[in-house]
């Protein structure tokens, strides 16, 4: 599943290698570091976050959260790709660990909650995407595990329809699941546009600020539009993308150049008939 990552669409606090993290309030410098790590494609950052989180043992339900999402991250990138990255499985089998601890975790909170059944959206999330990873280190388990993601993917959006990280995962499992199985590129779509009319509709400003999965949904809508052919909104996307960070290499440097490329081409074959 091509860049399956995630972040959290509600204000927490987590604690992780001596920082305090309270996103909304305090610009968290791990956060600042994940953001920046992402933008150059240096994931071993990520790791030394994770190696970093897994030394408190005693982690709350929002640290819990906030560490599943940075680890539905770094899994997305360790399994993109050519070839999987070193260390992968191993780093899933602790995600998986933690999903079983987070889930301990939100039992424990008050029945018929907004907290408690946003973070019960995102565990079925995590779940989908987590299953997704597992079938491409292990192809022989597409059988069980497929109908699992996307049942997840789609209880969790049916239950908090409001939580954009739900929304973001089902549009990736949607674009990343073959049309034969039910996959659709129109309703990735529709999915990733609801998540960026929540992100962008919140009133928390780090929810669009220097978040990783936000420029990640924005690429995603911009994939979506790419298999639709509208280029011209594909070209919106990209320029959102070097508006928000006209350094971004990989927009800059290799996606927009290969637009202009095609484009190029597509002109001189019109010219030529």
């Amino acid at each position: 599943m091509s860049r399956v990552i995630s972040i959290l669409a509600l204000a927490l606090m987590a604690v992780a290698s001596g920082y305090a993290i309270e996103r909304g309030k305090v610009f968290d410098p791990v956060s600042d570091k994940l953001y920046a790590a992402y933008l150059v494609d240096d994931f071993k950052v990520w790791k030394g976050v994770i190696d970093n989180f897994h030394k408190n043992q005693r982690m709350s339900v929002d640290s819990l959260d906030y560490l599943l999402e940075v680890q539905y991250c770094y899994l997305g990138w360790a399994v993109t790709g050519d070839t999987v990255k070193a260390g992968a499985e191993k780093y899933l089998k602790k995600a998986l660990a933690d999903l079983e601890r987070y889930n301990a975790l939100i039992e424990q909170l008050p029945d018929k909650s907004y907290t408690r059944e946003h973070f019960e959206a995102k565990a079925k999330s995590f779940e989908s995407a987590f299953l997704a990873y597992q079938m491409v280190l292990a192809p022989v388990k597409v059988i069980v595990n497929g109908w699992k993601c996307v049942n997840n993917a789609k209880s969790a959006i049916n239950e908090m329809p409001e939580c954009w990280f739900s929304q973001i995962e089902y549009g990736n499992v949607m674009q990343a699941m073959p049309t034969v199985l039910g996959g659709s590129n129109i309703n990735a779509l529709k999915a990733y546009l609801r998540a960026q009319k929540l992100m962008e509709a919140d009133q928390n400003r780090y929810t669009t600020y220097h978040n990783w999965l936000y420029m990640h949904l924005l690429l995603c809508i911009a994939d979506c539009y790419k298999a639709s052919e509208d280029y011209q909104k594909v070209r919106e996307y990209y320029n959102k993308l070097l508006t928000i960070e006209p350094s971004y290499s990989y927009v800059k440097n290799s996606l927009l150049p290969s637009l202009d490329k095609y484009e190029a081409q597509q002109k001189k074959k019109i010219k030529l008939k």
